[in-house]
This record gives structure tokens, sequence and C-alpha cells, in this order.
């Protein structure tokens, strides 16, 4: 060993000498500096250095003697650097050098001095100079060390081995994937010194070869560093750090020294060079760029850290791997123009709003910015939407790219969500919300404290901020993220907004974005009388085209198409189009007379429309005959009436083309994404309300759809005594979006802030009054309104004022804890006293009952069944009739007389019939077989279960939160199961699956598909064999919405095991 320790000290010592216009880095680890060279570590902290490197010689017998006694050995080589560079690569090449290190002796060494030489000429980065990666090699398989990258290796007594128990496993099992390990790298620049006690004990300040002061080392200094001011750069936030592109950490500032001391804290910083960010916003494909340039784009969030490569190409701020997984799922290959520099500009920070047409693509670019704060920013994510069923048809979209990319993919809509949502140790999430559930969320983060993990807030349709009463909950879940001293980005995107101002400003909006022109051409039509008229945007003029001819059905001569919407569908059959009707009953109206009309198909088009009523029977466990020969024919209606297993079945045979015409409401226009050619708007009217542009608008942008065809038209209907209403909506202004806060919803806002502690004086509630879109349209009015709705609250003993203090009341906070509406929630309370003393348990009727709303929609009672029913009530119905406080007499009168004096007076009996056909569901009785006992379609009975089991869970947190009535609280948390499933509890697993309805849920038990795990595991071929009428694109969501949700109670339950052992 002497002569090989002989021979590697001669080829060290060759190595030139370091000149003396590079400083050294000083970066030393807490290890003798004989092992100093091999195992440095980035995070420890800087202590003496060594002398220059030079040529010496050593004593053959000294060195004798420190080869053969292993206790010497470290102070040896800490007295000649040579030889410590020299005996370091012998023991890398021979393997009894590390097996003779007498491991006790190095770690008491490292509790006694605390502080090492460091050897000459080492740098940081060890892995990267010439002959340490045969080091590294060797280490990881013949050395007790811990396997861990170069810039971390350590060594590791043998009595000190990593333990190989399941605890270890399950520790490790909770390191974080590709995305997580970059973490350091998302969060901010903050690093806790270590060993303070290493730092106080050095007294000699580290020494350059001519012994100048050497500056102290950035990454180890107590003081936060400050970022280098740095000029504004378009695409790139103004405060970029100044980073090295040498440092193994993403966001250390450069150790590199020169001359002429530019780290010298007594000298200002130098002005980082200018980032040029042309390249981001230029092309769509970006090419690689070097170490140093990535490192600084890593903070701007213009490049993502997923991939573990330098050299990884990135496009907008996300992994190249995002945009092959859109390229294979939606066949986008490329982005307009427009959506790059939008993406580019607002990954620079602050609030946005982007605005473009109908089928601009406005979506992709809220969903690539959604990414940017999961896997670059690594932050957690709210995206909100206005509907349920955007949800569930989101969630199913972003399915794949959880999986892909390992993040959580939560939805928030219906009964689904919990609150607080879990917190998670190495994965991010994106929350897909509706405006309330967004609310709430809100809600429950602020009293747990972590607003400050939500990095991004994407709001779809930014114009329902007008819409009524949820436009007036958007408005306040907005406001509480301004308030926030570190809010989260928001990003509103729509399509029509004609105020950008005020809503920017409210929004505090940095910069507003207008995508380009629509890419996909759209022809607008206007029929009035027998005339069409093309509409002319150029001159604002309608041009008269030709006269329109009614179709007449070859078979039913009593069927009249006096619109001539039946000879505007045939002229492009098969192309598929949409027909919005004012009513839900003008929908089927139309449906049946397009079904005696429009000529028939071919014989392989008949065949698959067979399939598909073979599918909806199968679903739902039942065919109505007229809604089967619609099908036939190709033609559907589509509103709140069909089930949700019927109404996906409709949408996706529309989007396949196997039904060519689709009858709907207005609301169909803001909802799931159904392209087609043509669009046809019976009416300028919408129930009894006009026809409103924002919706005209939103209405013909389903027609020619980005990706489906190269145009489309449109065809509104009007009389010419219509006419100006007709000019109106083609070309008309769009309406001003205005606040909808009002005193009813300002006081669930404020009793929601009081709860919550956001609010808690009069000066609180003013400071929040002024940040909201209320008061930059009317300040005036704003802070009357608040005043009014405080008052409202105080009188119905919601909220109280001691000393100056605003503070919830204990049946105050148990309203705002359940979320319950505060108009009813007297009448709610005052339902619980009574069933407390009055509770039938003989069945689950007077359960079910409580869990009906006060407030029913689309119910309509036929109240002589009613009466007829009452005579054959069991007897445990009548003692439930009974004890809801019911008469018989009052049937009788409604039976018999259609006076409706006293329309509040029949609620409760609404609401107990509700419940019998609810009761009749959850025992097992197929819906089409209830709709036809109670008459109530079988949506309607669909979304009433729906809100049945919102208003259970509601009870369910109300009641915890009063002690008198907490034995509840169970009962309603256990009913809200039963009414969810319907009586079905062996498909709970597979009903939790977004997009899966009680019938496709019971073909997937009946085939062997009985849990997550069986999902999770199949091939979407096989699956979609199994499963008749399945697709083998249905297959794959559904497999990866099966992985994400059993993948999300893996990390549930380790994440909980680690935190019990923490605490031990």
């Amino acid at each position: 060993m002497l002569k090989t320790l002989k021979s590697k000290r001669k080829r060290v010592s060759k190595i030139p000498a370091q000149s003396d216009s590079e400083p050294l880095d000083t970066t030393t680890s807490q290890l003798p500096s004989s092992l100093s060279a091999g195992f440095s570590s980035k995070s420890r902290d800087h202590e003496k250095s060594s002398c220059d490197v030079k040529q010496s010689t050593t004593d053959d017998t000294k060195l004798s003697k420190s080869v053969d006694t292993p206790a010497s050995q470290a102070d040896v080589f800490s007295k000649d650097p040579d030889l410590s560079v020299s005996a370091t690569q012998s023991f890398l090449e021979d393997d009894s050098f590390i097996e003779n290190i007498d491991w006790q002796q190095v770690e008491q060494q490292i509790k006694s001095s605390g502080s090492f030489t460091s050897p000459p000429g080492q740098k940081p980065h060890s892995s990267q100079a010439p002959g340490f990666a045969e080091r590294d090699r060797k280490m990881k398989y013949k050395s007790p060390i811990s396997k861990k990258t170069s810039s971390q290796i350590r060594p590791v007594p043998p009595h000190q081995t990593p333990s190989r128990s399941p605890l270890a496993k399950l520790s490790r099992l909770s390191q974080p994937n590709c995305v997580v390990q970059n973490q350091q790298i998302c969060k901010s620049n903050e690093r806790s010194p270590k060993n303070k006690t290493s730092n106080q004990n050095s007294a000699s300040v580290n020494k350059t070869p001519e012994n100048r002061p050497m500056p102290p080392s950035p990454h180890h200094s107590d003081k936060p560093i400050k970022p280098v001011e740095t000029t504004p750069i378009r695409g790139v936030p103004t405060r970029v750090k100044q980073l090295d592109v040498e440092s193994p950490t993403l966001f250390s500032v450069s150790q590199k020294t020169s001359s002429d001391s530019s780290l010298d804290p007594a000298q200002p910083p130098k002005q980082s060079p200018q980032l040029d960010t042309s390249q981001f916003t230029s092309s769509f494909l970006f090419t690689p760029l070097k170490t140093g340039t990535q490192r600084q784009l890593y903070s701007t969030g213009l490049l993502s850290p997923y991939s573990s490569k330098s050299d990884e190409t990135v496009r907008l701020g996300v992994p190249e791997e995002v945009f092959k997984l859109i390229d294979k799922i939606r066949g986008i290959k490329t982005l307009y123009p427009w959506q790059q520099k939008t993406v580019s500009l607002c990954l620079s920070g602050g609030n946005h709003i982007v605005t473009c047409p109908t089928s601009g693509g406005k979506t992709l670019v809220g969903e690539l910015l959604l990414l940017n704060a999961l896997l670059t920013r690594c932050t957690d994510a709210i995206l909100v939407l206005p509907y349920v069923a955007l949800v569930e048809e989101k969630v199913r979209e972003l399915a794949e790219f959880a999986e892909h990319f390992s993040f959580g993919l939560e939805r928030y809509a219906g009964s689904r969500g919990r609150f607080p949502p879990r917190k998670r140790r190495n994965k991010r999430a994106v929350y897909v919300a509706t405006i309330e559930k967004a609310n709430s969320l809100f809600n429950s983060l602020y009293e747990e404290g972590r607003c400050s993990e939500i990095g991004l807030v994407v709001v779809d349709e930014l114009h329902m901020i007008g819409d009524g009463y949820r436009g007036a909950i958007l408005e306040t879940c907005l406001t509480k993220f301004l308030t926030l001293k570190s809010g989260p980005r928001i990003i509103g995107m729509t399509a029509t907004l004609n105020n950008h101002k005020e809503i920017a400003g409210f929004l505090k909006c940095s910069m507003e974005h207008v995508g380009g022109p629509r890419p996909v051409t759209l022809s607008e039509h206007v029929k009035m009388g027998e005339t069409i008229y093309k509409v002319d945007k150029t001159t604002q003029d309608l041009i008269s085209v030709r006269q329109s001819t009614p179709l007449s059905s070859p078979v039913h001569s009593n069927t009249t198409d006096k619109d001539c919407v039946a000879s505007l569908v045939q002229e492009v059959l098969p192309e598929r189009v949409l027909v919005f009707c004012p009513t839900k009953k003008s929908c089927e109206t139309t449906s049946v007379m397009l079904t005696n009309t429009l000529q028939s198909t071919g014989e392989e088009m008949k065949h698959k429309r067979r399939i598909l009523i073979d599918r909806i029977t199968a679903e739902t466990g039942h065919m109505d005959p007229a809604f089967s020969e619609m099908l036939t024919a190709g033609v559907s209606y589509h509103h709140s009436g069909l089930t949700g297993d019927e109404r996906i079945l409709v949408e996706e045979a529309f989007s396949t083309g196997v039904l060519s015409v689709l009858c709907c409401t207005s609301t169909l226009a803001a909802g799931v994404n159904l392209p087609a050619s043509r669009v046809i708007i019976r009416s300028v009217k919408i129930g009894t309300s006009i026809l409103t542009r924002t919706r005209y608008l939103q209405m013909v942008g389903r027609a020619g759809r980005t990706g489906l065809a190269a145009s489309g038209d449109s065809f509104l209907l009007g009389s010419v005594a219509e006419k100006k209403l007709l000019r109106d909506l083609v070309f008309g202004q769009l309406e001003d979006v205005r606040s909808c806060l009002d005193q009813e919803s300002l006081a669930l806002t404020l009793l929601h802030l009081i709860g919550s502690g956001m609010i808690q004086s009069s000066a609180d509630l003013g400071m929040f009054m002024k940040k909201t879109l209320l008061y930059h349209q009317a300040p005036d009015t704003c802070l009357t309104v608040a005043d009014t709705a405080l008052k409202f609250l105080q009188d119905s003993s919601f909220v109280q004022r001691s000393e100056g203090k605003i503070q919830a009341t204990p049946f105050g906070k148990a309203v705002y804890k359940s979320s319950l509406d505060p108009t009813i929630s007297h009448k709610v309370m005052q339902g619980i006293r009574e069933a407390n003393r009055h509770l039938v348990l003989l069945g689950d009727l007077h359960l079910v009952y409580l869990c009906v709303p006060p407030i029913l929609e689309g119910i309509y009672v036929d109240w002589q069944m009613y009466f007829d029913a009452y005579s054959q009530f069991d007897e445990t119905t009548r003692l439930t009739f009974t004890a809801a406080g019911l008469q018989e007499s009052y049937l009788a009168r409604r039976a018999f007389s259609s006076n409706r004096s006293d329309v509040e007076k029949e609620v409760p009996y609404k609401r107990f019939y509700v419940a019998g056909a609810l009761h009749k569901l959850i025992s097992g009785v197929p819906s089409w077989r209830v709709s036809a006992m109670f008459k109530i379609p079988r949506g309607t009975l669909q979304s009433a279960l729906s809100s049945a089991v919102s208003h259970a869970s509601k009870l369910a947190h109300f009641t915890k939160e009063l002690p008198d009535y907490w034995a509840l609280s169970s009962v309603f948390e256990a009913l809200v199961q039963k009414l969810f499933f319907a009586g079905s509890p062996e498909l709970a697993q597979i009903l939790e699956i977004p997009g899966i309805k009680h019938a496709r849920a019971k073909l997937l038990y009946k085939a062997g598909y009985k849990s997550l795990q069986k999902l999770a595991a199949a091939e979407p071929r096989l699956l979609a064999s199994d499963i008749e009428h399945l697709t083998q694109a249905q297959a794959q969501k559904i497999i990866s919405s099966a992985k994400i949700m059993l993948q999300e109670q893996a990390d549930a339950l380790t994440d909980a095991a680690l935190q019990l052992l923490e605490e031990v």
C-alpha cells in the first residue's frame, strides 16, 4: 500500500496549481481532511482552508506510520494537504483502505473538533472532476456509504448502516417522485444555517493562497440572500436571482469569485446579464438550453425542473412530455401564436384576464398554466368551473395527466370534496371545483392556515361573476383570495366580457390578453318570417340570401315544420346540428317533429343507433318507446329530465356522430363541449326572459369547433315583429358584467367571514368591502348594503358585538360550518328540534324527509294521487307523516280544490312527497318505475336525490356544532352514504370514479371489477371487451381515474404512518 500511495501522490502532484486569479472554493464537509476530498457536502459550513497546492515531499517513515496506524491518519493528512489529496485518490482505488478506517475515531473527531480543512483545489462538484466517476462507481458497491448523489455522499459507519426494516421501506416510499425531488427548486431560497457551533468555533477567516481575506460564502451566510435586481423583461419577473451554473442547488447564488471580489458585501452587487426570452415567445418548440440559463428560468416559471436531464427541451414553462401527451390524447401538435404569447406573459406573475372567441383555445392556456404551477412552481392550484357536469368532464380529461406526472387530482362538486383537503407531503394537487365548492374550499384552508399552499387560481367563464346568486359567491371567493397578503395568482378566462377594465381593476390585473381571431370561420344568419338573411359584420347589415321552405313529413301528414327547422337540419345531414329551444317541453316537441320529418339513414347507421339504444337500456334498466324511436332517427333531446347516465350516453353518441341532431336548452351552451356544424336558435327567449347577447354568443360558438370542422354556421329564428331584438343580438354590444352582491347574498358572505375570523371589527368589514367588485362599480351602495346585511345577521342571532368586536354566535358558527343558507337555517333548526322529540326510527323515511331541502325546484305534485296514496300508507309511513306535523285534511283540500292561497304551507307536504320517492330509490326500486309511480321525470328525480345528499351533508356538519344534537350528526353522516349509493353499498368504490353512474357501476361489478384495485390493474382493451358498448377510450379514462384514486389512498396511508413515526 505504501508504494501505491507514493505513486498516486506523484500523479496527483502533477496537477497544475490553482492560479491566484481563481480563489479557492472553500466548501468543506464535516469529515477528516483525509476524507473530505471524497465526501464533500454542499450543506456543510465553511471553515479554514489549506494553503495553496504545492509540490511537497513527505518523510517516508512518517507516511509509513500513518498508513500502518489508522488512528493517526486524520492527523497526518490534515498537516500535509498534498498527502491528503494523494491518499484520498489512493483509497478510492484500494478497497482495504476503506476497510481499515476506524469509524469510531472518525465519529469522535467530528464531534470533538467540529471543523476540518478542505483539501486544496477541491471543487464543490467532486463528481465532475477527472477520475471521480471511478470513485463513485466503487463506493456504490464497496464502501459503507448511503446511496446518494455525489454532492451528498458522506461516510456511514458500519454500525449505523441504514435499516432495512419495514418502517425504513415505508420511509423510502414517501420519498418524492421525479417532480417533487426538485421541491427545493420550487421553494424560495430559504437556507437555515446548520452547525452554528462549528461557525462560532471558527476564529479565523478563510484565506486565499495569497492570504487575502476571502468573502464569506453566500451559501452559508446567516443573512437572507437578496435577489439581484434586473431590468424588466417581457415574460420574466423583474426580480431574477443571480444563479450559479456550477452550483448543485438550482437556487444557489454563485460561489465563483474573481479577482475583483464581486461578492464582497462592502461592494454593491453587479447587475446580472439581461435574459433574452424572445426565444420563448417566438417559437413553439424551444431549443435545448444551457445549464445556467435553465437554472435562471426555474425561478421565473418559464422552465420546469421535472426532468433530471440538464438539456431537457422545455416549452412554455412545462416539460416537453406535457406536449407529447397533449398530442397523444387530443391530437394538438402546435399552439396558436397568441397562445404562446399569452402563456409566456402569464408566467411573469400577477393576475391576468384572458379573453378570446369561443373555440379559440383559452382552455388549453389555462391547463398549461395549471401544469406549470404543479410541475414547475410546485404549488397547489384551483380550477373553478360553473357547473357540476363541467367539473366531471374536466376531471376525466386531466386524469391521464395526473397519472403520468403523479400529481393529485380532486373534484369538488355536489357531495364530493374533503374539507379541508388532505395535506400532502411530497405531491402537489389541483382541485377542480364548482363555484360554491371553491368558496368552501377557501374557508377550510383559511381556518387551517394553509392558504399559502395555493399558488394559482384559474377561473373559467369569468363572466359568471354577473350571474345572480352564483355570481355573488364567485365574487366573494375571489375577494377573499385578493385580501390575502401573499395570495395566489388569479387567471380569469372568458369569451364574453365587455367591461374589461372594471373587472381588471377588481382583480388587480397586471395585464389583459385578447386572443386572436376565431380559428374556425363562423357564418351567422337570421331568419325573419320566410326570409333568410346573412349577417354582415362589416356593414352592420342583414343581407337577404334566400327564402326558406318547410319540410313536410313523408309519413305523418299532421306534422308541420312551421319554422323550417327540419329543412335547415336536413341541409347539412349527416353533419351534426344543435337546436336550442326555449323550454324543456319545446325540446321534446321539436325532437318528435324532427323524428317524423327527417329522412331515414342507411342500415349501417341504424345498426349503431340500435347499439346506443341497447346501451341506454342496459344503463338505466328501461327504455321509453318514444325515446327509442327518436334515437333510431338520429335525434334526441337533452335537458335535466334525462338521468345522468342517459345524458352521458347521448353526449357521447352526438360527439361520435351516431346522433345527428340534439335539441337542448340554453344551459348546454355553457356546459360540456358538444361541437356541431350548424346551430339553430328557435327563439329570442329563454323561458319567459329575453335572450342576452352574451348567451347568444355562447350558443353560436358551438358551431364549427376547432379540429372538428373547417367552418360552421348559425341560424337565429324570429318573426318580423322581433326585428329589433334580432339585430341587437347579432350586432349589439356585450352586456356589462355587474356585481350581484345584495343583502341576501352578502349576509351569507359576512357570516362566513366573521365565522372564520377574517372580519373581527367594523374596520375589517370596510376594508373587505372596498376590495369587492361592488365597491368598484357602486362605492356608495356597497357600504350601505354591507351595513344592512350585518344588521340582519345581528337581528337573526347569527353574530353579536362585544367590546367593539364582531363574533359569531354558536348558532351562527354552526350555520357557517355547514354552509346552510341563513334565510332557511331557522326553519331547518325548527325541524331538527321537532325530530329530536318525535323521531320515527322504524325505517329511514323520517330521516330522508329531514334531508329533503325546503327549497324544491321542478317538482310538481299530483295532489289527487297523493291523497289516494295516503289511504294506502302503512303504519310506519302514517307515524312519520304525523310526526312531521302533516295533516290528512290539508291533502283533502288540495286534492279537491285548486285554491293555492298559502303556497308556503304546501312546502312540507311536497318534501314528504319527494321523500317517499327517494325512499323507494334507496330501497332498490328502479328509477324508471319510481318515476312512473310519482310522476316525476327521471332526471328531476335524480337531481332531487343529489340535493338530498348535499343537504344531508350540511345537516351532519350543522348538528355536529350544536352540543344538544351531536347524536344526530353520526346518523346524518351514515344517511349521506346510503343516499349517495342509492342502497347499493357494494358499488361504493366504483361509484367514486368520476362519470360512473349506478347502471354502469352494476355492469362493472357484475363483470368482476368490484374494486378500485381491479379496475386500476385492468387493460383498456380487455375492459372494453368485458363491458358491452364500452369504448376503449372510455375504458382508458376509467382505468386512469381508478389509478389516481388508488394512489391517493396509498399516499394518505403513507403520510399518516410517517406522521405517527415522527411523533414517536
